[in-house]
């Protein structure tokens, strides 16, 4: 037996030299994995555990990392064996990992399809000045001026509307006969996904209190392909976390393009709510971009916001300051080490890196 496990742990070596050899070839990875057998192996995947109506990833977590500690306990005393142990796991974890899910790090990025990834000042102020005319005009529908917006919406129905979305987004965006390789690629996998898309596994973490103070909203389990929410988030962060989880299981790997896909699968929806999430978190992008680089302009552009568009603002902000601890910036480190070993280059910063995709997407649909 410990003959085998050596073996397995040596596999990681050429796991790892194969999986760096065809991160080369991008569009390769694209077509043969993430619009072809990816979508099977999802579509396997997530119809085995949606049969379980809670989060049995979670379990399995919790279970694995309480038998993680009590291995390490029982062999401490004997560090060779227990050092091939670990490595012959960690070799079969990342085989699945990359199989079920990972691979999809390395597939074309969607800003490759665009000549120049940043924008001017210009750009920037325009825009905003564009997100808030129509932030605003969406809040005064739902709700009055210095009034919040609050989500009416279950569990479910927020699921069916998050999914129904990606339904809704293909048919806009096919309709509009886009030959922009930006925008085309992106409809590609969406629509090769929604063609098989079987039961979607959105679900309410049992890890929702370790996710908080972890600093994470939600995420996407590349083993059992369920999309754990943490339930504990405000209602108006919810749009926008269902609709990124499901971005991820659709294939977009990167945290840019899963914040970029979700973006216009909300305001595309025929959904009021969701549309004014949408363009909310947009125009919290911008607004964080000016408060770094552009203060006056920042200071000038709240004071033309509505109020209750603020208090959404605050409350998102408010949730996660009362949760702060200092394990979340240890466990960020560690995810952007992770995310930058999977290609990811700008690594944890690529969640607010969006932006760039956001305005280069507004300049071709200009509505």
């Amino acid at each position: 037996m410990l003959k085998f496990k050596k073996i397995l742990a040596l596999s990681l070596i050429p796991q790892y030299l194969f999986i760096q050899f065809i991160s080369f070839y991008p569009e390769i990875i694209e077509k043969i994995y993430s619009n072809y057998a990816y979508i099977y192996i999802s579509y396997f995947l997530r119809n085995m555990s949606n049969k379980i109506p809670f989060a049995i990833g979670d379990l399995i977590y919790m279970f694995l990392i309480s038998f993680f500690i009590y291995w390490i306990i029982v062999n401490i005393k004997s560090p060779k064996k227990l050092i091939i142990e670990i490595v012959a796991t960690i070799s079969i974890i990342y085989f699945f990992f990359n199989i079920s899910w990972g691979i999809n790090y390395y597939k074309i990025p969607i800003s490759k399809e665009i000549e120049i990834i940043s924008y001017s000042n210009q750009d920037l102020n325009e825009f905003t000045l564009k997100l808030i005319e129509k932030t605003n005009n969406l809040h005064n529908k739902i709700s009055a001026d210095s009034i919040k917006v609050n989500l009416p919406y279950s569990f479910k129905e927020n699921s069916k509307i998050a999914i129904n979305n990606y339904e809704i987004l293909e048919r806009k965006i096919t309709n509009q006969n886009s030959t922009n390789s930006f925008i085309k690629r992106p409809l590609t996998l969406i629509n090769n996904f929604n063609k098989k898309k079987g039961k979607m596994n959105l679900k309410k973490s049992i890890l929702s209190y370790p996710l908080t103070y972890m600093g994470f909203s939600g995420y996407l389990n590349p083993f059992t392909h369920e999309y754990n929410i943490n339930k504990l988030i405000p209602s108006n962060s919810k749009p926008m976390v269902f609709s990124h989880e499901i971005a991820h299981e659709i294939g977009f790997s990167s945290e840019m393009e899963a914040n970029f896909i979700a973006y216009i699968a909300l305001i595309n929806s025929n959904d009021i709510y969701y549309q004014y999430f949408g363009n909310s978190f947009a125009l919290r992008q911008c607004l964080n971009e000016l408060r770094r680089n552009d203060k006056d302009n920042y200071e000038y552009y709240l004071s033309l916001i509505n109020k209750g568009i603020l208090i959404n603002y605050n409350e998102i902000y408010n949730f996660w300051n009362n949760y702060k601890n200092p394990i979340e910036p240890i466990i960020k480190y560690i995810y952007d080490k992770f995310l930058k070993a999977n290609k990811v280059e700008s690594g944890i910063k690529s969640y607010s890196q969006s932006l760039s995709l956001i305005l280069n997407y507004n300049k071709i649909y200009n509505d």
